[in-house]
């Protein structure tokens, strides 16, 4: 689908930008995105959490974050016992954008004296500006449909390079019913305008499972798994480390 997303540009005041990531993140609260990403990062989080050393932290870096919501709720669920096997290990997110209103919106949204464990900043997803290995984990939520399968090859190519440990991608299932569906949900909780126009295109421009299957493949992502979730969702996950006497050598996903 070629039609674009009005959040993409820069040209609508910072209100309609806050008011639309406002029904972003209560679509990521309510319909599923954030309890997608915590249980796909759990593991994750764990598995680098028992090789640390005592005090020192498990390093996020959260790519597209938006508002940064879903990096907040990450910490509200680490600190209120959410996320198991991870109690005592401190949890740092380093949550990056380039849209210059968005970031602005982000930083309001999460003041350090409030959340000290998050920092604010600009990346390029294409070309990340961080050293391999500069993090344990990545994440990457409701961003990849913004971005033709090429460049979401460049995105998660970047991912595997500055990680240690995985990453996670959190996005929509292309499918009319769901467009159809959240189309019906903007109306009925009145989000804004920029909110009932992105919300159905997103679903149409996002991927279907096979497809972001593909491109993991195609990333040389070796052991990933793709797999649906609820409410039209897709998450790919992709340890760097496999258990030993692994077999995995490609991608795996879920059948449509």
């Amino acid at each position: 689908m070629d039609k674009t997303e009005l959040i993409d540009s820069e040209v609508h005041d910072a209100a309609a930008f806050s008011a639309t990531f406002r029904d972003i993140a209560r679509v990521n609260r309510f319909l599923g995105g954030t309890q997608a990403v915590l249980a796909a990062l759990a593991p994750l989080i764990r598995n680098v959490a028992r090789a640390k050393l005592p005090g020192e932290p498990v390093r996020i870096l959260d790519i597209g974050t938006g508002s940064a919501d879903i990096p907040r709720s990450i910490l509200h669920a680490s600190d209120a016992g959410r996320i198991p096997g991870v109690s005592g290990c401190p949890i740092t997110i380093h949550a990056t954008d380039t849209h210059s209103k968005v970031l602005a919106i982000a930083k309001t949204l999460t003041p350090p004296s409030k959340y000290p464990s998050i920092t604010i900043g600009t990346a390029d997803a294409l070309k990340l500006p961080f050293a391999d290995g500069a993090f344990d984990i990545a994440l990457c939520s409701m961003m990849l449909h913004h971005f033709g399968p090429d460049d979401c090859v460049r995105i998660l190519r970047e991912m595997d390079r500055v990680t240690t440990a995985g990453f996670v991608v959190n996005d929509l299932i292309r499918s009319r019913r769901a467009a159809s569906l959240v189309a019906l949900w903007t109306r009925l909780t009145f989000a804004h305008r920029l909110t009932k126009h992105d919300a159905p295109t997103s679903v149409m421009r996002a991927y279907l499972i096979h497809e972001y299957a593909a491109l993991a493949a195609a990333a040389g992502l070796v052991g990933s798994v793709v797999r649906r979730v609820p409410l039209y969702r897709a998450v790919i996950i992709h340890p760097k480390s496999h258990p030993a006497g692994s077999s995995a050598s490609g991608t795996s996903s879920e059948r449509e």
